[in-house]
């Protein structure tokens, strides 16, 4: 835990099918932050787990199925997403609906997020999450070749976590 600040990895699996005991669900993070807690990702392998997880919303960094996909049958929470990821999720039940825009830093629960996109994949463009929360700053990106404005991402960051899969 670092300033109430505590990461979880709910999930490190890519697409792939080999699973294991410890890399076993798709990638999913869940912040949280003096007892709330936000999840970053939620791959096909969540499909109807969300509910029991009980986020106070979920953030998408790409739509992959391996990052989007368990929310097919739509979530209990705000969904925050690019305008790229909800046309890729378009048809997904969801009720609460928001818009990320690359570099304008959003709030939820006392957690700051700020998207920086980074060169991932043609198909599904993807980013990275600068979370903010008390004095603590991480940087959190789960699919990445190269971090274009990596040096404004990284500033102060206690903490990366990257996954070049």
């Amino acid at each position: 835990m670092l300033d109430g600040v505590k990461l979880t990895f709910l999930g490190t699996r890519g697409n792939i099918e080999a699973r294991t005991r410890r890399h076993r669900m798709h990638t999913s993070l869940m912040v949280g932050y003096y007892g709330r807690q936000i999840m970053i990702d939620c791959g096909e392998d969540w499909l109807g787990e969300v509910d029991d997880l009980r986020p106070e919303a979920i953030v998408i960094t790409h739509a992959h199925p391996d990052h989007a996909w368990g929310l097919k049958q739509g979530a209990p929470c705000p969904i925050h997403a690019t305008a790229v990821a909800w046309e890729e999720m378009e048809r997904y039940p969801v009720d609460e609906r928001r818009e990320v825009t690359p570099r304008t830093p959003f709030t939820v629960a006392d957690v700051t997020f700020e998207f920086f996109p980074v060169e991932h994949s043609t198909r599904a463009p993807a980013g990275g999450y600068r979370i903010t929360a008390g004095r603590v700053t991480i940087f959190y990106v789960p699919d990445v070749v190269y971090i274009p404005d990596r040096a404004q991402a990284l500033a102060g960051a206690k903490v990366y976590v990257g996954d070049g899969a």
